[in-house]
């Protein structure tokens, strides 16, 4: 069995039993809610799934995926790690315009104007769907 195909069970197993927790979680008794909080986690795990099974197709003959840089994925763990961290304290809006740029230029990207105006592009339209749309609050941090 090819690496791929053994890291494709593994995340097909480890999405069956995320997907068969998110089904468990109880929806909020006595209140009617369009968006339950079972919902986000069921997008995630349905994700998940279906990037085992993309992973577990055969790859075109002739197309080589390029070797992993294992010093770009542990700074982009690390990236991602302080950006938690901050979260709170920073404030949800700079952490995340922050964390975009950082990640953009971790994987390659070398054009500052771009990489800013999508990253505030980004981070305001999740603010609006999250904040606005669904009501629901974000860290304000510093700018709170």
């Amino acid at each position: 069995m090819s690496p791929d195909r053994r890291l494709a069970a593994v995340l097909i197993a480890g999405s069956a039993a995320y997907l068969w927790g998110a089904f468990h979680i109880s929806p909020l008794s006595g209140q009617y809610a369009a968006v339950g909080p079972r919902i986000f986690p069921l997008i995630i795990g349905a994700g998940l799934l279906g990037s085992a099974v993309w992973i577990a197709l055969p790859t075109q003959s002739g197309s080589e995926l390029s070797p992993i840089n294992w010093r770009v994925a542990a700074a982009s763990a690390v990236a991602f790690l302080a950006y938690i961290g901050g979260l709170n304290t920073v404030g949800y809006l700079l952490a995340t315009t922050g964390f975009i740029v950082l990640e953009s230029r971790l994987l390659g990207s070398r054009t500052w104007t771009r990489d800013l105006i999508v990253s505030v592009t980004i981070t305001a339209f999740v603010y609006v769907v999250f904040r606005l749309l669904l009501g629901l609050r974000l860290p304000a941090g510093l700018l709170g």
